[in-house]
């Protein structure tokens, strides 16, 4: 083997070496210069590449928490709105069951609100967390949608139902016409001008001072509004459905026969008019031309059917 001879001195120094190097790697060297050079492009290819993904990954992570944030207050608003739907449909049933109509299954409710899933879907469930969490979050909301759509048509007919019962009850008494002390019941009772023992009392008298005001306790037409020899200043309304409310004794009455009421409306004023011993209000309740007891019609508390 050739080899070239090359002497190295050292600086400041009185010493030098001397190297025997083969001929070889002096007519390789171009070729090593090649391969230093691709080793060094293919490193900075590296590194740039290593920066790029990295910065590409932590944004994709970035992204994944902010999508996961994301679904979580998805799923916490469904969380919610379902349970408001559930509490909605148990109150529905509630009005259903106080008006005596049949209530609903939970399974009529949610009728229709499922449905197949594709195979598509199933293999990107499996292989995708975050897609099946998505389709997840989104068969909730279509099944919660589904079950207000179901119920749209129910709700509907109670409603108007409800607003056919509000109607009516706008015709039934159901407060105290005056303010007062009760000084007679319904019933049989010794009459306090006549003392006829065993006199059916057909109301209910309240007493108070004179001029002290007097309500129509539900809507209704004037009837009678005229002068009696036995009750005085006389009224009598007509609320429909076979109820009519009397009122004896005013000292003053307001109202004309054929005029509208409605509940709270003053109709005149409490005295002592016809046969009476005081200042009082003289009510009467009928129900299909019958007397009934007065205090039947008379929520307490003021509250009314309203």
């Amino acid at each position: 083997m050739n080899f070239y001879k090359t002497t190295i001195h050292f600086q400041n120094s009185s010493k030098s070496m001397t190297v025997h190097m083969p001929v070889f790697l002096f007519k390789a060297w171009p070729v090593l210069r090649i391969f230093v050079a691709i080793g060094v492009l293919l490193f900075v290819v590296q590194m740039v590449s290593t920066t790029i993904y990295d910065g590409i990954l932590n944004h994709q992570l970035n992204e994944r928490q902010k999508l996961d944030k994301e679904m979580s207050q998805i799923q916490g608003t469904l969380d919610y709105l379902s349970n408001t739907t559930a509490s909605f449909f148990s109150d529905e049933n509630r009005l259903y069951a106080s008006f005596g109509l049949p209530t609903q299954d939970k399974g009529s409710r949610e009728l229709g609100t499922g449905g197949s899933v594709s195979p598509n879907s199933l293999l990107l469930r499996k292989t995708s967390p975050v897609y099946e969490r998505m389709s997840i979050l989104n068969e909730t909301a279509e099944r919660i949608q589904g079950k207000l759509a179901n119920n749209d048509s129910s709700f509907r007919t109670l409603n108007k139902f409800m607003d056919q019962k509000h109607y009516m009850w706008r015709f039934i008494p159901s407060i105290s016409p005056t303010n007062g002390r009760y000084a007679s019941a319904f019933g049989p009772r010794i009459h306090p001008v006549t003392g006829e023992v065993g006199k059916m009392h057909q109301g209910v008298d309240i007493a108070n001072e004179r001029w002290t005001p007097i309500y129509a306790p539900a809507d209704g037409v004037v009837e009678v509004a005229q002068l009696s020899s036995t009750f005085g200043n006389y009224v009598t309304i007509d609320h429909g459905n076979g109820i009519k409310t009397r009122y004896g004794h005013m000292q003053l009455s307001i109202v004309q026969p054929g005029q509208y009421l409605h509940r709270y409306q003053v109709i005149g004023y409490m005295g002592n008019t016809g046969r009476s011993v005081g200042p009082h209000l003289h009510y009467e309740v009928w129900v299909r031309n019958s007397p009934v007891n007065p205090l039947a019609y008379m929520l307490p508390n003021e509250y009314t059917v309203d």
